[in-house]
């Protein structure tokens, strides 16, 4: 996966060990909704481009794709709604992605 690329459905395949591409379609849809996650559970007024230069952004997005595929049509049985390594990913982007940002933002105003 190149820099700030984002995961791919290729990325997906490889991540969850697919042997063929019949799944892919079903893929892209997946990490649409995992960027989307993500974003919404940070920011979502800072653009995607930005979040798919943060190796753990592409980390926890394969980490809720690989949870949303793994548990299709079992999600009213789990106990937990996300893999609690999601979760952990989810705050330390938060912190570094605000503090980057606000060191952008200070850049601009001085």
């Amino acid at each position: 996966m190149a820099d700030g690329q984002g995961v791919t459905p290729e990325d997906m395949q490889k991540y969850l060990n697919l042997d063929a591409d019949g799944d892919a379609s079903i893929l892209v849809d997946m990490i649409s909704t995992a960027e989307d996650a993500v974003t919404g559970a940070i920011d979502d007024t800072i653009g995607i481009d930005v979040y798919r230069a943060y190796p753990l952004f592409n980390q926890a997005v394969r980490v809720l794709v690989d949870y949303m595929y793994y548990s299709r049509g079992a999600l009213s049985d789990q106990n937990k709604a996300y893999p609690p390594s999601y979760a952990y990913m989810i705050n330390s982007i938060r912190w570094k992605i605000q503090r980057d940002q606000d060191a952008k933002v200070g850049e601009t105003d001085g």
